[in-house]
């Protein structure tokens, strides 16, 4: 409960009562946002509604927010459309937990019309109103930490549950009817994926040999009461990431009679929880899917964006789909059973993400590096937490990578051609990204984009973490044709990414034939 807790929803939804009522219980101030903004205007909202139309309070609601946000931590309740602008809502899930209160619409002419009338119910028609507005807002309430519904529940329940999901601290990812949110906790975070599944008609949890012996039991009995769970484990490893291993998903679903309203479970490192996201995006043209990473690389990196695939042939990732899940839970006491050399591959992507968008991360990672190493609960969760807070930001701002969410691929270029080339076998894809980061970042060098400071801070992080860094141990010139295979190629360029800075990066479009050459030199 260390930021704001924001109440958003239409309304007449009971978030004035539920957040005075949980700003007492947790000693915090309550702000109530149209209140703050007739002190503001001196004058009410119908008043300002009235006189000055819809635009001027919007934009008085937009000043009252921002200085809301820049104060201590405190309970916010907001008017129905106070989010509607989807930057305003955006900065506002950087800040605050929010919670969307929603009601049907006949419950909100009720309450609305207890209540004296709201400016934007005039007429007769105040059903048919509410629900044309609540259609249109919705894809904004859906980007939210979490939506409750409110509709025969007593205050104290929807307090209650709202003050959980506060003190969860989850993680949003905005992406407008497919938001969702990301947990990370500890063992008792499990609990939260029955919520989720109450509904379903049947459950299909994925997993592979390693994870499934582990964890697949404490997972099956939380959903066994719940709906029917059956289980496919594939045989653990890169190699089983095919389109024969979703073959047989889609044959072992259509066997168990699983329909439109089944769920997917992918439970493993970043291979299972890509194959689970596409067998559900794919099966009976998509049903819903909860991701379970038991990994360092699957909470840090496949967690977050619904970015689903398979590798074909020695092209990695080359046929999938974005499918969102509709939760995450990210248990790091799942990493204690991680084996070593997975764990620390998988830093080689916490590093990337501190270049692209966290430079305290960064700095911390330099500072106490064996503190992550030894596993430290505090640091782990710190760790996770902040590479999906970097993640989510890119991914919100572009779902569909048709952006800014190809900054995530720095180091990639190179890292997944050197991967291809061992034969997705010999280097974990961990190794490969801490090559590519090396290889990237002097590659920025070259083409005057990055600082040698840069470079060799970089590296001496990944070589103390216990990453690999000599380029010189690989055959480049083998290596480099296979850049033609990224998915960032466009014709005879690809979208390359550069670190300007730690923090900060960039993408440019380079010919293909200038990138190929350089890599075969960065040895040198």
């Amino acid at each position: 409960m260390s930021r704001h807790l924001l109440l958003n929803g239409f309304m007449a939804t009971g978030k004035s009562t539920v957040g005075k009522a949980l700003a007492a219980a947790s000693g915090r101030e309550f702000i109530d946002l149209d209140a703050a903004i007739e002190r503001r205007a001196g004058s009410s909202i119908q008043e300002i509604f009235e006189t000055d139309g819809e635009a001027a309070f919007r934009h008085l609601e937009r000043e009252a927010l921002t200085e809301a946000l820049a104060q201590d931590p405190a309970v916010i309740a907001v008017g129905g459309g106070a989010l509607v602008e989807r930057q305003t809502r955006l900065s506002a899930l950087a800040r605050a937990t929010i919670v969307c209160l929603t009601a049907s619409p006949s419950t909100i002419v009720e309450r609305a019309t207890a209540q004296g009338g709201r400016p934007l119910l005039k007429g007769q028609d105040r059903l048919q109103t509410v629900a044309r507005l609540m259609e249109q807002r919705e894809a904004g309430y859906r980007e939210a930490h979490a939506c409750v519904n409110v509709d025969g529940k007593s205050p104290d329940q929807v307090l209650n549950e709202v003050r959980r999901i506060w003190q969860e601290d989850r993680i949003a990812v905005a992406d407008g009817l497919q938001s969702y949110a990301v947990t990370v906790t500890a063992s008792q975070g499990l609990d939260r994926i029955v919520e989720h599944v109450e509904a379903a008609s049947s459950v299909m949890l994925i997993s592979d040999t390693n994870v499934a012996p582990l964890h697949a039991a404490a997972v099956t009995s939380r959903l066994g009461s719940e709906a029917r769970c059956e289980s496919l484990i594939f045989p653990a490893g890169e190699r089983q990431k095919t389109p024969q291993t979703l073959l047989r998903i889609w044959e072992q679903m259509l066997a168990a009679e699983a329909d439109r309203h089944a769920w997917v479970v992918g439970l493993g490192g970043g291979v299972a929880t890509d194959i689970a996201g596409f067998a559900a995006a794919t099966f009976m043209r998509g049903v819903p899917w909860i991701s379970l990473p038991t990994s360092l690389l699957g909470m840090v990196d496949a967690s977050v964006g619904g970015k689903t695939a398979v590798d074909l042939g020695s092209a990695k990732n080359a046929v999938g789909a974005f499918w969102q899940p509709s939760a995450v839970v990210c248990n790091i006491d799942f990493l204690r059973t991680e084996p070593r050399r997975g764990f620390v591959s998988a830093l080689a992507e916490v590093v990337k993400t501190a270049l692209i968008g966290d430079a305290d991360l960064f700095r911390k990672l330099e500072a106490e590096p064996d503190a992550v190493l030894q596993l430290d609960a505090d640091a782990l969760r710190d760790v996770v937490r902040s590479c999906i807070a970097v993640k989510a930001r890119v991914v919100s701002r572009d779902p569909r990578e048709g952006g800014d969410r190809a900054l995530l691929n720095l180091g990639h270029t190179v890292g997944h051609a050197l991967e291809a080339h061992a034969g997705f076998e010999s280097l974990t894809h961990g190794e490969a990204v801490s090559l590519g980061l090396v290889a990237a970042l002097r590659l920025g060098v070259r083409f005057g984009v990055t600082d040698t400071s840069v470079v060799d801070r970089t590296t001496a992080l990944l070589a103390r973490l216990g990453l690999p860094t000599d380029l010189g141990a690989f055959a480049l010139d083998e290596v480099a044709p296979l850049i033609g295979h990224d998915k960032k190629r466009r014709g005879d360029n690809v979208q390359f990414v550069f670190a300007r800075d730690i923090g900060s990066v960039i993408r440019q479009p380079l010919p293909l034939a200038d990138v190929t050459d350089a890599v075969q030199t960065l040895a040198s």
